[in-house]
């Protein structure tokens, strides 16, 4: 990690869009030259791009197997864009993990859920012949339907376990936008939802219980901010408090997260993972430059200022899903920290 912090991550939305191998070890050059301690591999994030050799799922006593849920996850991801190779196999993700154990860089895997989940929800309604979805969302899975939490609570699972037994040391559940696609224009998106339904405590137990999956096997859980004690909400549960915020938002007028100092002030530990400062694949006027990223300072998270943060997170995040990874750059990325706690990343795009 970069000196002075526990945490110094690239973030590669590679489950949106898929990378090859050769893709993702260019910008793991790029990020060790840099002196980031870690990447982040978003490969669950609504595609779910890389498939075990084994993907077989026991559910509610109820066996599927490794055949029918690949199969399922792949139909999924060809449902939510048709790439010419649509997933990682387990032979290639092996491969960009020793690639980056050479580079000195840790891998953080990122398998979103309960919301951003398109491709596993289609598998999970498909396989179980139940709607596992959320009000008719089409990436977010209803936390009150036990037949839905209980196959993605064993598919994740599977990823929890071959990610520790690849010795990673944190693993992030995503767990933000709940219902995004549904309720984009409601107050609170879906978690204003839950809340008024009087749900929101669904989505606090099925959070810790991920949390304890993870921490089972040995990692630190992590998770984006939005969705804990979402609108200042303490009254539906305690989160584990072990789970590392990776703290992108405040939230806008109508969408109200708990602000980076009251969760610091509750104990968690927090990634400065500022949205201001993303690189968009697709919208140009949200790619960070190298001169705006001179300017972040590790402390200033949205709305707040953190004494002590437990790292920073650079975003590579897509939203243009036609573009070749011919048009996505390789950002070189400076990282430099101070003994004050401060950070600058510098980060320079050239193209692949």
């Amino acid at each position: 990690a970069v000196e002075g912090f526990d945490l110094s991550i690239v973030m590669l939305d590679c489950g949106r869009k898929y990378f090859s191998v050769d893709s993702i070890k260019q910008i793991i050059d790029n990020a060790s030259a840099a002196g980031f301690g870690y990447i982040m591999l978003g490969v669950g994030n609504d595609g779910m791009r890389f498939l075990l050799d084994d993907m077989s799922l026991t559910v509610n006593g109820t066996t599927y197997s490794s055949e029918k849920v690949a199969a399922a996850i792949h139909a999924g991801n060809e449902a939510y864009y048709n790439f010419d190779v649509d997933e990682l196999t387990q032979t290639e993700m092996d491969a960009v993990l020793a690639y980056a154990k050479e580079k000195g860089m840790g891998v953080i895997p990122m398998l979103n859920t309960p919301g951003h989940m398109d491709a596993i929800l289609a598998a999970a309604t498909s396989l179980t012949g139940t709607n596992c979805a959320y009000s008719g969302s089409a990436r977010t899975i209803d936390v009150t339907n036990s037949t839905a939490v209980a196959f993605t609570q064993a598919f994740v699972q599977k990823y929890v376990d071959y990610f520790a037994g690849k010795g990673c040391k944190y693993f992030n559940m995503g767990a933000d936008e709940y219902a995004n696609d549904k309720y984009l224009n409601y107050t609170g998106m879906g978690f204003g939802k839950l809340q008024s339904e009087g749900k929101y405590s669904y989505y606090v137990t099925y959070v810790n219980d991920v949390a304890a999956m993870i921490k089972n096997a040995g990692m630190t859980p992590m998770a984006f901010n939005d969705g804990i004690y979402f609108n200042n909400n303490p009254s539906s549960g305690t989160f584990d408090t072990d789970i590392v915020i990776c703290y992108w938002s405040n939230g806008w007028s109508s969408y109200s997260p708990m602000s980076a100092s009251n969760l610091a002030s509750k104990g968690f530990k927090m990634v400065n993972t500022h949205g201001d400062y993303y690189w968009v694949l697709g919208k140009s006027n949200a790619q960070c430059s190298a001169s705006k990223a001179s300017g972040f300072s590790i402390n200033s998270f949205p709305g707040s200022t953190i004494d002590n943060p437990f790292g920073a997170m650079f975003c590579i995040r897509v939203i243009s899903l036609s573009l070749s990874n011919k048009a996505f750059p390789a950002l070189t990325v400076t990282v430099q920290a101070k003994s004050s706690s401060c950070s600058s990343i510098n980060a320079q795009a050239k193209s692949l």
